[in-house]
């Protein structure tokens, strides 16, 4: 019916690179534009600069082709020239060891797999947006309702030792020392109230406990921020 349907959100602009053009590609290339992302390919090493000298992409995507080196230099290439980018790798280990990579999931597993991890990239790009509207730290995170990370900052990663495809694996539960026992209700109480500060302990992935304070807020549109600033080193005992 005329005037119906509500207005649809225009999605990212995609750029897909592999070290050659063949049928994994081709096949990758009409998923994305299938799901109706914006997309270009492209398998040329002149191609890919091009692209990223015209900055003309909000996520960039490199599948299974590449080589660890080339993803690597690529990734750090792509956070120098616009930083706002995202960066997602088709491999099952295409983050391990590469800290320019936001996420990564392994093509093999399907069409839905792919855009499953698309879409969480997309939520990353959305929650990053809101450091910009006076919620700015360095320990920035933002999660969703089922206390799922959804974003974390250079930052917050190197606090609890984690890369940042590694944490975006892990719920708040993983990270908060004491588990669900404690996180479960003071979430509760957050979602409730729209904002909550505190002091929280939390988890180095070595074990070591890490004490913070925080402020989190509930944003309008339901993405849920926190700020953490941890604690000196002598207060922590």
């Amino acid at each position: 019916m005329p005037g119906s349907s509500a207005p649809q959100k225009a999605l990212p602009r995609l750029l897909l690179c592999s070290d050659k053009h063949d049928s994994a590609l081709a096949m990758q290339g009409a998923v994305l534009r299938d799901a109706g992302y914006p997309v270009q390919t492209t398998a040329t090493a002149r191609g890919i600069q091009e692209h990223f000298h015209a900055r003309d992409f909000e996520i960039v995507i490199f599948n299974h082709s590449l080589a660890f080196a080339d993803r690597k230099s690529l990734a750090r290439k792509i956070k120098q020239l616009k930083p706002q980018s995202g960066v997602l790798v088709l491999h099952h280990s295409g983050a391990l060891e590469n800290p320019y990579v936001d996420l990564a999931v392994d093509s093999r597993l399907g069409p839905k797999a792919v855009l499953r991890a698309l879409e969480r990239v997309e939520r990353m790009l959305h929650a990053r947006s809101h450091r910009d509207d006076g919620f700015s730290g360095d320990y920035f995170v933002a999660t969703d309702a089922n206390r799922n990370y959804t974003f974390v900052s250079d930052a917050a990663c190197d606090l609890l030792g984690y890369n940042r495809a590694m944490f975006l694996e892990l719920r708040i539960d993983d990270v908060v020392d004491g588990s669900t026992v404690i996180a479960d209700p003071l979430f509760r109480q957050f979602v409730n109230d729209g904002e909550q500060a505190g002091r929280i302990t939390l988890r180095h992935r070595s074990g070591k406990l890490v004490p913070v304070n925080y402020r989190a807020r509930v944003e309008a549109d339901g993405c849920m921020l926190a700020l953490w600033e941890p604690l000196a080193q002598s207060a922590a005992g």
